[in-house]
């Protein structure tokens, strides 16, 4: 199933109650060999203004994806484990999303199984995301 259809499911135009409000998603799969434009870009393009990617038309949504190509990899986790360890290390001391992102990416470069990898972002939030524990009763 293509991200952009999944993406689209979530449209505030489909879903009221969601506008205004961040839509997060995480996605960490394998895939086939036939693999879609998005995907391949990976170096330097020359013509920019034709370039497309999946995503979305609307503000509020921020995508994060690691996708893996023809299942070839032991580690097929690496990015579910790599943002679990970012996440628990760093939401206490209000540590920005977008800085846990970089670490994590980082941290996958550093596995050296990354060339496996195409982790991608697309965000278009206007505001900074913080994580904040839950205070005990």
């Amino acid at each position: 199933m293509p991200i952009d259809d999944i993406l689209k499911a979530f449209d505030c135009e489909k879903i009221e109650s969601f506008k205004d409000f961040p839509k997060i998603f995480i996605i960490d799969i394998c895939r086939n060999q036939n693999t879609s434009a998005a995907y391949i870009m990976r170096g330097k393009i020359e013509e920019k203004e034709d370039m497309q990617v999946p995503g979305h038309n609307h503000d509020g949504f921020l995508i994060i994806w690691s996708t893996i190509q023809e299942y070839q990899i032991a580690n097929r986790s690496l990015l579910s484990n790599s943002m679990k360890s970012v996440v628990m290390s760093k939401y206490k001391s209000k540590y920005p999303l977008k800085q846990m992102l970089h670490d994590i990416r980082q941290d996958i470069q550093k596995s050296g199984n990354s060339e496996w990898y195409c982790m991608k972002t697309q965000d278009s939030t206007s505001y900074d995301m913080i994580f904040v524990a839950r205070e005990t009763l």
